[in-house]
């Protein structure tokens, strides 16, 4: 009796062990398809093949790290950090022109509705669900913008009515902004962060036209400029003309003869104390004040001087 039960052990054992082998040589061979890692910033949804033991037939979302998943289900992995893309569409202004316009947009796919992305439009959803709606946002902004507006001042304007639109709460295409991602209960799936338009390319001759027309309106201004600068410059003269006008007849009564005569002999005086070659004649000139001679232009101007032998005023005759 013993010997039978340490055969049935023995076989108990033998089978066992050969399950083993093979398990573990299945998990080998099914190694990539049942070990998977989430990388950090991303989420997982698993989708059960044979959803007999699952309330649902997909799960998540999944923290990071190593998950293990049975070999017949799959694993789908999103990024949900900041992800930006350049997108250039062909778009047509208020004045029958057609551009091309390039948009940069940042999103976010959100975590709480991964399964809801993942079961309505999968990993390819940015062409899917971003890139056509705002596409056609833009399209539809821009028809009510001219040429000329879009590639002077209306750039901010532009994009502005553009991230407005296709985060609206009246268009439910899954998209909303990052202001009602946070304040309001939704099931929206992609969060838009802003929208950017970094480049217009218009014909060059249109360009071309424009920038002409941009230099001409700043030269014109230029000349405005010019003209109010030469008005206020008028104005000042008037105003200092006049206060001289008024300066004079105020001061002129005041200002008598002997006055004058007084100021003058301050002046002389002044001019005689100072270190300059001159001569000061005091006589009874007609303005009664002294007269100064300055001596460089007397002496260049004097005759030359007679012989010693010759007598003053008697001219010198020829010798024979």
């Amino acid at each position: 009796m013993k010997q039978k039960v340490i055969q049935i052990l023995q076989r108990v054992s033998l089978g066992l062990s050969f399950v083993a082998l093979i398990l573990c040589f299945l998990f080998v061979i099914l190694y990539h398809q049942m070990v998977h890692t989430i990388p950090v910033g991303h989420t997982g949804v698993v989708w059960h093949r044979i959803p007999w033991a699952y309330t649902r037939t997909s799960h998540g979302p999944l923290s990071e790290g190593v998950k293990i998943i049975m070999p017949w289900d799959e694993l789908y992995i999103y990024d949900l950090r900041l992800q930006t893309k350049k997108k250039t569409y062909q778009v047509v202004s208020k004045d029958g022109l057609h551009f091309e316009l390039t948009l940069s947009f940042r999103w976010r796919a959100i975590r709480e509705n991964i399964v809801d992305l993942n079961q309505t439009l999968g990993l390819n959803y940015v062409e899917k669900l971003l890139v056509p709606e705002i596409g056609s946002t833009t399209r539809e902004v821009v028809a009510h913008f001219s040429a000329e507006g879009l590639y002077t001042s209306a750039r901010a304007t532009v994009q502005k009515q553009i991230y407005e639109t296709t985060t609206s709460d009246s268009i439910r295409n899954g998209i909303i902004s990052q202001s009602d991602h946070v304040t309001k209960e939704h099931e929206d799936v992609v969060t838009l962060t802003d929208i950017l338009v970094e480049k217009i390319e218009l014909p060059e001759k249109i360009k071309q036209a424009i920038e002409n027309k941009l230099e001409q309106a700043q030269v014109a201004a230029e000349y405005v400029y010019r003209l109010e600068r030469e008005r206020l410059e008028s104005q000042r003269k008037l105003i200092e003309a006049e206060g001289i006008r008024d300066f004079q007849k105020t001061v002129a009564p005041a200002i008598t003869e002997s006055y004058l005569r007084w100021r003058g002999i301050e002046a002389t005086l002044k001019l005689s104390e100072s270190g300059n070659s001159k001569v000061v004649v005091i006589g009874n000139s007609a303005t009664g004040l002294p007269l100064i001679l300055d001596t460089r232009s007397v002496d260049a101007q004097s005759p030359p001087s007679s012989s010693p032998d010759q007598p003053l005023g008697v001219p010198k005759q020829a010798t024979k």
